[in-house]
């Protein structure tokens, strides 16, 4: 009977190594972990990819990128190429679900390259400093959400596939918005944008339009809030689905496939397109 209980405690000490494998067990496969590595010259790209954990991701003065756990969970920051990674992996057993793990990661306030977020069942802040812009910043939830806000780059590619995204105070030359499935909302975009919605709900709120725009809708709901100063010329069609305008226009033509008009001078080109779904203008 002992030996018999000795086999099956050994049995389950080896399960909970192999599943939940405890930072400290550096001879198991993600076992030897890294928290910081050094931004230096040759790095192009910080690429930050979370799951299963509230991550803020903040900036600070010195050239690491850090990364400070808290609760049960795993994390690994590693330099690779030209790239610096990122990766979370979180393995709690149930009966541990009031010691959620929390995420902390340190970026450096002077870097201005790339900048790669995505989450995958998990929640994500950035707070970033409108005075710093990034070459690109790229932003993916594939399931949970993530909050931005004072960010600015040269150019942003965005995408839900299910789940949320918010950001708010984005300055961007050209910024592509793509919704997937989920729900998007940027308030106070200056600059110009490309917007998609296959399924589900996205809205716009422009504060300074900089450039040639366009959305579409192939499915579900999109709103457009125009501000009173733009200078744009609105060229707004539809195969199927609605859209409707609050907008006063010179020159407007309301018909049933559409309606166009003028904006204070119409410098730039504002195209919309619906094939099925709302799409609202105001």
């Amino acid at each position: 009977m002992m030996k018999r209980f000795a086999v099956v405690l050994a049995i389950v000490a080896a399960a909970y190594f192999i599943f939940f494998n405890p930072i400290h067990a550096r001879w198991l496969p993600f076992g030897k972990q890294q928290t910081s590595a050094q931004v230096t010259e040759q790095v192009e790209q910080i690429d930050i990819q979370t799951s299963s954990m509230r991550t803020k991701v903040v900036l600070g003065s010195g050239d690491q990128v850090t990364a400070r756990l808290t609760g049960r969970g795993l994390v690994d920051v590693r330099k690779i190429g030209d790239t610096i990674q990122v990766r979370t992996q979180h393995r709690q057993p149930f009966m541990f679900w009031w010691n959620a793990p929390k995420l902390t990661i340190t970026i450096p306030k002077s870097y201005q390259h790339q900048l790669k977020l995505a989450v995958g069942s998990a929640t994500l802040d950035f707070h970033g400093e409108t005075s710093q812009i990034y070459q690109k910043l790229s932003v993916n939830v594939s399931s949970g959400s993530i909050q931005l806000s004072g960010v600015a780059s040269e150019t942003v590619d965005a995408s839900v596939h299910s789940g949320t995204l918010r950001i708010r105070n984005l300055r961007a030359p050209s910024a592509h918005l793509v919704v997937r499935s989920g729900n998007a909302r940027v308030d106070r975009l200056s600059g110009a944008f490309s917007a998609q919605v296959n399924s589900g709900n996205m809205k716009i709120g422009v504060a300074a339009l900089h450039g040639a725009s366009s959305i579409s809708v192939n499915s579900g709901n999109a709103q457009l809030d125009m501000p009173n100063q733009a200078d744009f010329r609105l060229t707004a069609k539809k195969s199927s689905g609605i859209i409707q305008s609050k907008l006063r226009l010179k020159k407007e033509k309301s018909e049933d496939h559409g309606l166009s008009g003028v904006r204070g001078s119409g410098e730039y080109i504002l195209k919309a397109q619906v094939n099925s779904g709302i799409l609202r203008i105001d």
